[in-house]
């Protein structure tokens, strides 16, 4: 599998279907994720427990890539992950509209086997659709 594919494969098992055992087996055993928004990095568990903890504060989620790129072993994806917050995440309150939230991630790839990914996830546009969502006009 060309690492482009690679890649989307384990963005859509991971975090579109919830395969996560699946996706295991596309990784090295010392795989790290790290996000802009947490501050440590993670083991696939640790991402595993990221992506359930979005889910669950999400209704209709899923990610799309938009662009994805390669070169040798480095691959770059822009997503877009988008759902309806219901529940509090990330210090954000729910929110009634369907939101969006932009993501770049850097993924490292070594023998057919994804090693890390780092995204960086562009938070303040998700903070201006919540500020816009909670704008009330009355007659």
């Amino acid at each position: 599998m060309d690492n482009k594919r690679l890649v989307r494969h384990f963005i859509d098992l991971t975090w579109n279907q919830g395969r996560h055992s699946i996706a295991r087996s596309l990784l090295r055993r010392d795989f790290t994720y790290h996000a802009s928004m947490i501050d440590e990095p993670m083991d696939f568990d640790g991402m595993v427990a990221l992506i359930n903890t979005i889910k669950a504060a999400m209704d209709d989620f899923s990610v799309s890539v938009e662009e994805i790129l390669a070169e040798g072993d480095r691959v770059v994806t822009q997503s877009t992950f988008t759902g309806t917050l219901v529940r509090p995440l990330l210090g954000f309150e729910p929110s009634d509209r369907l939101l969006s939230l932009s993501a770049v991630t850097f993924w490292s790839i070594a023998r057919g086997q994804i090693v890390d990914g780092q995204s960086q996830l562009d938070t303040a546009e998700l903070a201006r659709h919540i500020q816009r969502s909670s704008v009330r006009f009355t007659a």
